[in-house]
Parts: structure tokens; C-alpha cells; sequence
């Protein structure tokens, strides 16, 4: 058996406490979180039999892997602590909020032989990894642009992160958004123009910007444009707004993850937007007969197995390390108004 431990317990944690326990191969050993209460909670829900408030205490079990799911800015220490004691690590996005920590995490793993693994899940969701098998197949040709808009209603910013102020939608949203369009394209990014707009969410009493356009340019060319708000009306009749559109030199795809209306819901229990949409999720993390499925289970199956059969992950540290990069480029540019050439 594959012994983990999970650091975090909130909305995130959960889904890894519950993707660990019905994995067979998995004991979910420990719940470490500053919350006793609800690590206890989330404990004795999935079944782990000790629980933690210090990450040292529980970095002193035999663990063969822990899940880092804290907020953006809270991995670093954690990482490279785990790394030390030869434990494998599946960390949240972003992998950290500066290239000092995403280079100590990397240089700990390496150096300790362990795995260092960022939960990109959507290189597990089906259309874009069809996306992905059609352009490594060559269906397209050269890709020349790539679209990408990945987008959350007011609820997520106002109700659902109470550390919303303290992060924002390029860090949340954008993370993903940049990891899977350079996954898809598979060149080098070169350049980042970004801007960025305030004012909405500050009225509704959370100091974030509401919205980043980003325009990233690759190696050959190539460009992406990438939207992400989370401004969208709390009434959308889906939580999460994601689309993309793929153009190469032979043809084109076109992703509709959430509003492809495999189920539609008009009801008083659904006019209000989320938690009851009319769209709702169907393939990131839906409950069947009290089962987790979807895509973000897939993910962390997939640590499981790299663990248990001795392969590198799929989504690494360095991927990790180039998305803050990333990130960084786009802020720089948001405030200077200029683009930024990426060494």
C-alpha cells in the first residue's frame, strides 16, 4: 500500500482525502491542517487515522507521499521538508508565488531522489487531452494560436476562497490556463503582454483584480491570448467558464468543457447559479453513488501510480517553475504596460 498524508484541509484537501480513500492502492495515513477541528472532521470522513497540526510531527510517519493543498504562498516549506525526509510530493498550483521557492522545492526533490509533482489536472481533462493527442499526432499541423478562457462567477472570489484578497485570478485561474496552452502548443514561450482590471470585486469587498488578458508569444511565431475573470454573474448558469480554440496550419479544434448542455436544469433550485446551476460539472469532479469521478481524480491516480511503479510524473516541478515565470512576466507587464521577453 501506498502510504499518504494530505496538508490542507479545505475545499481542495477534500477532494484529495476522498480521491485517496477509494483508491485501492492507497492508506490515507494522516490529515495535517492549523484547523484541528477540521482536520478531525475530514479525518474521520475518509477513513485517516491520525491528524496533525504540526507538519513536522507528521513528516516523522513512514509516508511514501504527501498532498500539499494550502493556499498559494503556504508550499515552500512544507515541499522541501517533505522532500528531505524522502517522501514524494503532489503540491497544488501554483507551484509558488516567487522563482527563489520554485527553484529551492526543485533543487530539494532532486536532490533527495523523490518525486515533485504539480496537480495540472486538466492535462487529464478529456477534450483538451484529445486536443493534445491530435496535435502530438500532427492532425493540425504547426499550431499558430491558441485561445484559451478560464473563468469563475462572483461566488468563487466572494463565498467560496476567504484568502481571495491575498491571491487572485491570474494566480487561481490563470495557473491552469497558462500550464495547458503551453502543454498544447509545445513550443517555448518568448514574450508576455498582459493587462489587467480592478473595481468590481472591490465594491463586493475583495481587494483582487477582476480580470487579465494575456498574450503569450512561442518560439516560431506562435501566439496565445488567455482571459481570465471572476467576474462572471453569480446567476451563469455554470460555475466555471471554460473554452478553447486551437488553430494550426492543416486545422482547428474547439473545446467546450462546460456549457456543452450534457444536462440543463431550468428550476427555482437552479435560477440562482452555483451551488445549483443550471450546467453543472459534469466531468471535473461529479459524485456517482457517492463516488468521486472526473478528471481531478485522475490526477492524483496518477501520483499513486508514479509512486507505486517508479515513473516521473507527467507535470513536474519545472513545469511548475516556468508557469510562475509566467506569472511574474504577466504581472510585470499588467503594471508597466509593457511586454515582457522571457530569458
Amino acid at each position: 500500500m501506498i502510504r499518504v498524508g494530505i496538508v490542507g484541509a479545505g475545499i481542495w484537501g477534500r477532494m484529495h482525502a476522498r480521491a485517496y480513500a477509494q483508491n485501492p492502492l492507497v492508506e490515507l495515513v494522516a490529515i495535517c491542517d492549523l484547523d484541528l477541528h477540521r482536520a478531525h472532521e475530514l479525518a474521520g470522513k475518509y477513513g485517516a487515522s491520525q491528524v496533525f497540526r504540526s507538519i513536522d510531527a507528521m513528516l516523522e510517519l513512514p509516508l511514501d507521499g504527501i498532498s500539499v493543498v494550502t493556499p498559494d504562498n503556504a508550499h515552500t516549506e512544507i515541499v522541501i521538508k517533505a522532500a528531505r525526509k524522502g517522501i514524494h510530493v503532489l503540491v497544488e498550483k501554483p507551484l509558488a508565488t516567487t522563482l527563489e521557492e520554485c527553484h529551492a522545492m526543485i533543487e530539494a526533490a532532486e536532490t533527495a531522489g523523490v518525486y515533485l509533482m504539480v496537480d495540472w489536472h486538466n492535462r487529464w481533462n478529456p477534450p483538451f487531452y484529445y486536443a493534445w493527442k491530435s496535435i502530438q499526432a500532427g492532425e493540425l499541423g504547426d499550431v499558430r494560436y491558441i485561445y484559451h478562457r478560464l473563468s469563475d462567477t462572483t461566488y468563487v472570489p466572494t463565498q467560496m476562497l476567504p484568502w481571495a484578497s491575498q491571491s487572485s485570478v491570474m494566480w487561481f485561474l490563470g495557473s491552469h490556463a497558462l500550464d495547458t496552452t503551453c502543454w498544447l502548443m509545445g513550443k517555448k514561450p518568448t514574450q508576455v503582454f498582459c493587462q489587467k482590471r480592478k473595481g468590481v470585486l472591490t465594491k463586493l469587498g475583495v481587494d483582487t483584480p477582476d480580470l487579465y488578458i494575456t498574450q503569450v508569444s512561442f518560439e516560431g511565431g506562435a501566439l496565445a491570448v488567455i482571459e481570465n475573470a471572476w467576474i462572471l454573474p453569480q446567476e451563469s448558469p455554470t460555475l466555471i467558464d471554460h473554452k478553447c480554440e486551437i488553430l494550426g496550419e492543416k486545422g482547428a479544434i474547439y473545446l467546450d468543457p462546460t456549457h456543452h448542455r450534457m444536462y440543463a436544469q431550468y428550476s427555482a433550485q437552479t435560477s440562482r447559479g452555483f451551488p445549483r446551476p443550471a450546467y453543472p460539472d459534469m466531468i471535473i469532479t461529479p459524485e456517482i453513488y457517492e463516488k468521486q469521478m472526473g478528471f481531478a481524480v485522475e490526477s492524483i491516480a496518477h501520483f499513486v501510480d508514479c509512486i507505486k511503479n517508479h515513473t516521473p510524473p507527467l507535470a513536474t516541478g519545472q513545469d511548475g517553475l516556468l508557469n510562475t515565470r509566467l506569472i511574474l512576466a504577466a504581472e510585470q507587464s499588467a503594471e508597466t504596460g509593457l511586454a515582457v521577453t522571457l530569458d
